[in-house]
């Protein structure tokens, strides 16, 4: 039981195969807890039925509530009628003409994952209002700075422990803030992330766990605004993580965890003083991660410590297999030689799960080059498990990515004409278009459900093993029961707090 009423609710969720959940939420409250605040986590956002969210609002907004949160990064909208992303909900209660005339003033589906949210804005106000609704995450990108919504008090672009802890203390003081919210957070080296009974983990739950918020390199396709760091200014340190690590162990006897980090292995020396911490932990662990391929090949002492370490499952952002396109976006290492390294990778680790990032539409990358290439996939000895398409998308007038990417600062030189958010044409008359229609011919091809690095956790928190997964022992039918089985239980421990 909760023993007092939270000043901020966060709701959050990741419309995705499985369970797993997203670290922001939990780092925010991590951060918040901290500095004396009460904070409610509470997962399946875009999955209760709007009757349902209103009891759970009910129950947890009261007088004390300063503000209402959504992290949007990994929401998918509500009208997604995939197996995994589709809610059922019940009649809207409003059903006047100015009702539907509210969806007009904003994507509430895209951003939101929901399409009911002026209903429930209205509904959390009657409860408190003076409670701030706060919108969060890579969504919110879609935004105008110009943005007047009644149903949106702030925004926080960027990261957002700073922003959060700043909005939650002038609130007590009944200030007025810019509808924009984007302080630097400076302590995220030596920061800690604590998963309390109230955020309700399940035993044996598969985690994630923050490494680092950053990157070393600035690969020309790249908009993240962190890239371009030294070291060990965007690393946690690693004492830091083991001692997480060890916490959760102890209190819900978990070993499984999605390192969140952009480059695990950006340099040796990283990837050595998180090993040697790892050993001195009591019991084995496992994890997935994002780390670069050709790093592992220029330095193979490193991957025997990634392995023990307990690296389980890869994804490596290889990009392209067109040695021209590759080198033209920051990639240099010969596709021939990449090709070697995951064969031997393969045989150094054989129960490693490898998966691939490919971006189709990069500079001299044609139709012609991307199936050649796909086909190797295609080989009955492909040490890929998994290979993920994505269209190159290019910013464009992003009010909320400032430091947008090389080609998006320059489209030009590197032979783009963007006509509009992510519409493109390049100089040989290849089109944004173009992609689509081939990444939905050849995009996500998977050999089964063990090799999409998505899955590896997030199957495990519903039940299935690394044995299922590799054996195909595993269909959509099977997915959905057990997923409703952990919604219900989660559903009735949090109707408990």
């Amino acid at each position: 039981m909760l023993e007092h009423n939270p000043h901020i609710v966060i709701f959050s969720d990741v419309t995705s195969e499985g369970f797993g959940r997203y670290a922001g939420p939990y780092k925010i409250a991590s951060d918040l807890r901290s500095s004396g605040f009460i904070v409610q986590v509470i997962e399946y956002f875009t999955r209760w039925s709007t009757r349902d969210l209103k009891i759970i609002i009910k129950k947890f907004v009261t007088q004390d509530t300063l503000w209402v949160g959504i992290s949007t990064t990994f929401l998918a909208p509500s009208d997604d009628t995939s197996a995994f992303a589709y809610i059922k909900r019940d009649e809207l209660s409003y059903r006047d003409a100015s009702f539907y005339d509210k969806f007009k003033l904003f994507p509430y589906q895209e951003v939101v994952g929901r399409n009911d949210w002026p209903e429930i804005a209205d509904f959390i106000r009657t409860i408190n209002e003076n409670c701030k609704l706060v919108m969060g995450g890579y969504r919110v990108s879609s935004l105008s700075r110009d943005t007047i919504d009644p149903y949106i008090d702030y925004i926080i672009s960027g990261e957002g422990e700073s922003s959060a802890l700043f909005l939650s203390l002038e609130l007590q003081k009944n200030k007025t803030l810019p509808k924009i919210l984007s302080e630097p957070y400076n302590g995220y080296s030596h920061s800690v992330l604590r998963y309390e009974d109230n955020d309700l983990i399940f035993k044996k739950e598969h985690l994630p766990i923050e490494i680092a918020r950053g990157c070393i390199f600035k690969c020309a396709f790249c908009s993240y605004a962190l890239n371009g760091k030294k070291l060990w200014e965007f690393n946690r340190k690693p004492n830091l993580v083991r001692e997480d690590i060890e916490y959760i162990y102890e209190k819900f006897g978990s070993t499984g965890f999605m390192f969140c980090d952009d480059t695990y292995n950006d340099s040796p020396e990283k990837v050595i003083r998180f090993h040697q911490e790892f050993q001195k932990l009591n019991h084995k662990i496992e994890f997935s991660s994002y780390l670069r391929l050709d790093l592992i090949i220029s330095h193979w002492e490193t991957a025997q410590l990634l392995y023990e370490s307990g690296l389980r499952s890869v994804y490596f952002g290889v990009e392209s297999l067109n040695h021209e396109s590759a080198k033209s976006v920051g990639k240099g290492m010969h596709p021939q030689k990449l090709k070697e390294g995951l064969y031997r990778l393969k045989e150094l680790c054989p129960d490693l799960v490898i998966s691939l990032g490919m971006i189709l539409g990069l500079p001299y990358d044609t139709e012609e080059t991307l199936r050649k290439n796909h086909s190797w996939f295609l080989e009955s000895d492909c040490p890929v498990d998994c290979v993920s398409y994505s269209p190159f998308y290019i910013e464009f007038n992003s009010p909320f990515h400032p430091n947008n990417s090389k080609i998006s600062k320059n489209p030009d030189k590197y032979g783009y004409k963007v006509h509009s958010h992510n519409k493109w044409t390049r100089n040989d008359g290849i089109t944004f278009d173009d992609m689509l229609k081939l990444d939905s011919d050849i995009g996500n091809y998977n050999r089964s459900y063990k090799g999409n690095f998505t899955y590896f956790n997030r199957l495990q928190n519903i039940g299935y093993t690394y044995e299922d997964m590799s054996n195909d022992r595993i269909n959509t039918e099977d997915i959905i029961r057990r997923e409703n089985l952990l919604f219900k239980k989660y559903r009735s421990r949090l109707a408990s707090l």
